[in-house]
């Protein structure tokens, strides 16, 4: 699940640690910052922006709960790239690879104009194995076809996490968004 969000207003620098890795090669909206949260962390670039959801643009869903949701600040055609984690208790044992293959097949019956692009085996950082599906899709009527990047982490079998990226059909090359998502770690 994911959306277009068209502003944000909060800055979490007093929460996160600038780490400005790729200064030297990258303009300033890739540097990244390690940005810690309640149950996990995650590397985000550090021009991106924290939503609230003031003003409601940030999707309920049904099943899930809203954890973080990042947007970057620069738009086009009134859209922001963005990244939303979304977490779910569990009930009963599953891996991250099941719930992120779970969680694509729910994908390709709620999203509008569905095509994959890509899945592979995805390792996180620190050796958590997942799916990682690339697709194009449109979120909902109102908004454009988008690719969208999504993966999942189960923490200790009790806790999964859904991480989905939206970017422009543009981008051919995604590896830096995948970094950015292999960075996710649980506490």
């Amino acid at each position: 699940m994911s959306s277009c969000w068209w502003s944000s207003s909060s800055n979490s620098e007093e929460t996160s640690t600038d780490l400005n890795l790729e200064k030297s090669s990258q303009s300033r909206s890739w540097w990244v910052k390690h940005f810690p949260w309640k149950d996990f962390t995650i590397n985000i670039p550090a021009a991106w922006n924290i939503v609230t959801n003031d003003k409601q643009v940030i999707p309920n869903p049904k099943n899930w709960t809203v954890e973080l949701a990042i947007t970057s600040a620069e738009t086009k055609s009134g859209f922001a790239n963005n990244l939303i984690i979304l977490s779910q208790d569990l009930e009963n044992y599953t891996s991250s690879k099941e719930y992120s293959i779970v969680n694509n097949v729910w994908a390709e019956n709620e999203y509008l104009n569905y095509l994959k692009l890509s899945w592979k085996e995805f390792s996180f950082d620190d050796g958590e194995k997942s799916m990682m599906y690339i697709f194009e899709a449109k979120y909902s009527a109102k908004t454009p076809v988008l690719k969208f990047l999504q993966t999942a982490y189960v923490c200790d079998w009790k806790k999964a996490f859904f991480l989905t990226l939206a970017l422009p059909t543009s981008l051919k090359n995604t590896s830096k968004y995948q970094k950015l998502l292999a960075s996710f770690k649980c506490k």
